[in-house]
Order: C-alpha cells, then sequence, then structure tokens
C-alpha cells in the first residue's frame, strides 16, 4: 500500500513538474527570453519550491526501498528540466556576453532613425521634386517627424518658392497633436517669417509672434517671439520697402588709381545724441528689445565714456529671469568687452568673467570664459583703441628712424 502511495504522488509530482515545465516554455517563446517572460521573485518561489521537493524525494528515499530511491532519481530528472530552463540562459549571458560583446559590438538595440542625407544631396544638385519624393519617403516611416517637415517645409518656400504649401507643411506640424511644444513653436515662428518676409503680411506675422509668446509664456521661444515684435517694421514703411533710393557713387575721372579722397569727405558726421534719443526711444517702448540696448550700450562707453549706464543697460538683461543660458553668457562677455574698455578694466572683467563660470559651472562658457581670463591682458590690448604711429623722416639710410642715438647715422661720417 505504501509503494503503491509513493508510485502515486510521485506520479503526480512529475504531472506538475512536466506542467509546469511546459508553461514556463511557452511563456519564454512568447517573450523572447527567460529574464522578460518571468520576473526575479516569481523565479525564486519556483526554484525554492523544486528544490524543497529534491529534499523531500531524497530524505524519502534515502532510508526505503528501491521503489523510493526509483522515485527520488525520477523526482531529480524531472526537477532538472524547469531549473536548467530557469537559471542556464542568464548563467550563459552572465558568462559570455562580455566575450560576445567584445567580438560583435555589444547587444544593445539600435534606435531607427531617418535617413535624410539623400534628400540633402538631391537639393544641392537642384533637383527638388526628387528631394521631395526622399523626404516624404521618410516621412511615411517615421510619421510627422520634426526634421523631415523642416526640410519639406524649406524646399518648397525656399526651392520652389511655393510658400503655401510650405505653410500647409507648417500648419500640419502646429496641429499635430503628439509634437512636443518647442517644435510647435519654432514652426509658429517659421509661419511667422515667411509671412513677413514672403508675403508681406506684417499683421499676420505680428498675431503669430504674439501667439507664441502667449502659448509658450516664459520659455525662450516666447523670449526671442518678443524680441521680433520688438523688431517688426510699420505696414505703411514696409509696404515701400522696394523703394530704396539710388545710392550715390563718386565718379573719378582724372585718375584710375587710388586717389586721396574717394568721397569719404561728403560722408554726414553721424549725430550721436540723436542716435542716442533713438536707442532710448525704442527701448521705452518696447522693453524687450534687446538688439537696442546692446548698442545703446556700446554707445555709452564707445562715444559718452559712460560705463556706469553701459553696465545698468547689460545688467539688466543678465538678471532678467527666464533668459536661456548661452544669451546670458553673451551678454557677460559683451560687458566684460566693454569694461576693458575702462581705466581699470581688467580687475572688473575679470570679475565679470568669473561670474560665468558660478552661475554655469562646468558648461562650455565657463571653460571659454577661463580661457579669456588667462588672456585678459593680451584681451585688454586687443580692445583698446589703436596709437597712431609717427614715422621718421627719410635721409640717407633707408628705413625707419627710431630715434635711438646708440643706433648710428650714416650721414654724420660720410666723407
Amino acid at each position: 500500500m505504501f509503494l503503491v502511495a509513493s508510485i502515486l504522488v510521485g506520479l503526480g509530482g512529475g504531472l506538475i513538474l512536466l506542467v509546469l515545465t511546459a508553461f514556463l516554455f511557452w511563456r519564454i517563446s512568447k517573450a523572447g527570453n527567460v529574464n522578460d517572460a518571468i520576473d526575479w521573485p516569481s523565479r525564486v518561489i519556483i526554484t525554492s519550491l523544486l528544490v524543497g521537493g529534491l529534499i523531500w524525494s531524497f530524505h524519502n528515499g534515502k532510508g526505503g526501498g528501491k521503489a523510493d530511491q526509483f522515485m527520488a532519481l525520477v523526482a531529480v530528472l524531472i526537477s532538472a528540466v524547469p531549473l536548467c530552463v530557469l537559471w542556464i540562459p542568464s548563467m550563459v549571458d552572465f558568462a559570455l556576453t562580455p566575450l560576445l560583446g567584445a567580438m560583435t559590438g555589444g547587444n544593445e538595440t539600435v534606435e531607427l532613425r531617418p535617413f535624410y542625407a539623400r534628400a540633402v544631396a538631391y537639393r544641392k544638385r537642384g533637383d527638388y521634386p526628387a528631394a521631395i519624393a526622399e523626404i516624404e519617403a521618410q516621412l511615411e516611416r517615421f510619421p510627422a517627424d520634426p526634421e523631415g517637415m523642416r526640410m519639406l517645409a524649406e524646399v518648397h518656400s525656399d526651392d520652389l518658392k511655393d510658400v503655401p504649401t510650405a505653410m500647409a507643411v507648417l500648419t500640419e506640424m502646429i496641429l499635430n497633436p503628439d509634437a512636443e511644444p518647442t517644435v510647435i513653436a519654432q514652426a509658429m515662428s517659421r509661419q511667422a517669417e515667411l509671412k513677413l518676409n514672403r508675403q508681406g503680411d506684417v499683421h499676420g506675422a505680428r498675431e503669430m509672434y504674439q501667439r507664441i509668446v502667449t502659448q509658450f509664456a516664459g520659455s525662450e521661444a516666447a523670449i526671442t517671439a518678443s524680441q521680433r515684435l520688438a523688431h517688426l517694421p510699420d505696414p505703411t514703411e514696409f509696404a515701400a520697402r522696394d523703394e530704396q533710393a539710388a545710392i550715390p557713387v563718386v565718379r573719378h575721372t582724372e585718375s584710375l588709381g587710388l586717389t586721396a579722397d574717394l568721397g569719404a569727405s561728403r560722408l554726414v558726421e553721424q549725430d550721436h545724441a540723436a542716435l542716442t534719443r533713438e536707442y532710448v526711444e525704442k527701448i521705452e517702448a518696447s522693453p524687450d528689445d534687446w538688439e537696442s540696448r546692446e548698442k545703446l550700450a556700446q554707445l555709452y562707453v564707445n562715444h559718452w565714456q559712460r560705463f556706469d549706464l553701459a553696465t545698468d543697460l547689460l545688467e539688466e538683461l543678465i538678471r532678467r529671469p527666464g533668459m536661456a543660458p548661452r544669451q546670458v553668457a553673451r551678454w557677460l562677455n559683451e560687458l566684460a568687452d566693454l569694461q576693458l574698455k575702462s581705466p581699470d578694466g581688467s580687475a572688473v572683467a575679470r570679475l565679470t568673467l568669473e561670474r560665468i563660470g558660478t552661475l554655469f559651472p562646468g558648461s562650455q562658457w565657463a571653460q571659454q570664459a577661463e580661457s579669456r581670463i588667462q588672456l585678459l591682458g593680451l584681451d585688454r590690448r586687443a580692445k583698446a583703441a589703436p596709437r597712431t604711429v609717427r614715422l621718421g623722416t627719410y635721409e640717407s639710410n633707408i628705413g625707419l628712424k627710431r630715434g635711438d642715438p646708440t643706433i648710428p647715422d650714416p650721414s654724420r661720417h660720410a666723407v
């Protein structure tokens, strides 16, 4: 009776192990590998149950007869199959992956990306229909790819002069619900440029830039759009932009070579006071007008020698929240350029350049600032105004007179 019970228990356990092995094979075939099919906690639990069954089988067959020993051997053989399925792939992968990686370059999955080199080549050759076909072929594989959509719009607007089609492509980018905000802002900015420069629609460009400022408030795209809003021309003046006055050319009929005066004496001297007032009015009307602030700062330094006013203008830009790091680094470098023209410029410029390293440690701008600090003396001499060097008179010796009494003068010893 005990032998029959042991046989039945062994057969039942073996059947369970076979079902478990079949289930493991099915999961692995679906997932592709054992690591994706069964997670680590499940593998540990299954292994513990199998090892526990083996221990019980050995303990049962150790003091029993031949039937018990036979059933223990069967349990070992059947349990070995799921154990091998669970652990041998991981062990082999752990042992051979470094070697196979060194031979094959690794097993990392290569991300598929669109390939536009052919389209670029077709554009350079002037074969624009082929370029469009190549871009559209890539867009079929990678729908709504931002790079391909931008290139397609550029071919239509810049190469084929087909602005409406380019605008339609950009509109598709803007209306794409899965597009990133930066991609949408770039497409809107490109549409504003086409409206302004190709269609002469100043109002449409203004509305598009205003949408960017409102929709992406606080972002770099919004700051750039506000800067462009400040420089949009007046619609009435923009309509007459093609009516440019002819540039007078001074004719020199008496000489075919260079003369002492090529017409420079007829140039009207620039009114720095009026130019200063113009920049101030622009800044008061559009506080986000970076270009006017930069030009006014240079005018304060180069003509009025007001380093304090120039510093205030640039510092307001530097400390404005939401500015891109590259813009802040550029303004700090520009401020250092202006400070190098002051009497104590080297010390002040050094502090300004050190601020770049403090604000953006480890960045490329910090490295560039450190290089400038190392060459600060040379940089200041380069920014300084050039000195006027008067040449000496020529006598019997051919060359420049240096005024050095130790240099003998051949004319004094002539016989």
